[in-house]
């Protein structure tokens, strides 16, 4: 930035103003948030949790995450933009891999995936009172990334759902970017279609890592998008492929984020 103009030396600390006033706006925007963000959360979970002994599935349960998911993402004022749903058929069993870069992408994929699925979240969420309860009640399955014989457990468990016509959702990255971009797929996950011969949904889901970044509570209302693209079939991959596989799968959301 030049500077060396007659009133270059007001521009950085305009700059500076400018930025600290729009945090000061921000503050009570964020508290209200934060605030209400846990009361629905505590709403929403006893919800949840009562409606489960009604449905032994845990689709009544499901359905009240989804709702406090798109409760929650209303409140905070975040625009979101969905595409490629028309590259899907409700009816078909999926396995949804989206890439993942903060907590929200959790809340949007509850939001707006438009199948009956189950969500791979790891373990340390289900300690969470009330809201692991309701997340156990409500079907979705807990993993042990530090343990792998409690994962190949859980990959084992989103396979009978997969045989039973209820679609999964994986973050194949296994945890949160710590820069915005994508990091390498772990390809174990990829046993799962590979065995149970269903297609893998890449999912680019773009604008959280700005919006809630790793570490920090603090919101920035910035819009999201969550795009859908082309189902990849397993039927061409066998168990020693599982690399290349992922790999596919990646370079679909590589290439539209422009890493390639």
């Amino acid at each position: 930035m030049r500077t060396d103009s007659p009133m270059g030396w007001l521009t950085l600390p305009h700059m500076a103003t400018k930025s600290m006033l729009r945090k000061a706006l921000l503050f009570p925007y964020q508290v209200f948030v934060i605030l209400f963000f846990f009361l629905l959360t505590y709403v929403w979970g006893v919800v949840g949790y009562v409606a489960s002994f009604f449905d032994a599935n845990g689709n009544l349960a499901h359905r009240c995450i989804t709702q406090w998911a798109k409760t929650s993402l209303a409140l905070a004022g975040l625009r979101v933009h969905i595409e490629g749903q028309e590259r899907l058929n409700s009816q078909n069993t999926y396995i949804f891999m989206p890439n993942h870069a903060s907590f929200l992408d959790t809340l949007l994929a509850f939001a707006y995936i438009p199948c009956d699925f189950r969500d791979v979240i790891k373990e340390e969420v289900f300690s969470i009172p009330l809201l692991g309860l309701v997340l156990r009640r409500s079907g979705q399955i807990p993993m042990d990334r530090n343990n792998p014989w409690k994962a190949l457990k859980s990959l084992r468990e989103a396979a009978d759902l997969l045989k039973e016509g209820v679609s999964v959702l994986v973050f194949p990255e296994g945890t949160r970017t710590p820069n915005g971009e994508i990091q390498e797929f772990k390809t174990a996950l990829f046993i799962l279609p590979i065995r149970s011969r269903i297609p893998v949904v890449p999912v680019l889901i773009e604008g959280t890592f700005q919006a809630l970044k790793r570490g920090s509570i603090l919101l920035n209302p910035v819009p999201l998008k969550l795009t859908f693209y082309d189902p990849i079939p397993a039927d061409s991959f066998g168990v020693r492929d599982r690399r290349i596989y992922a790999e596919k799968v990646r370079h679909v959301l590589s290439i539209s984020m422009g890493q390639l």
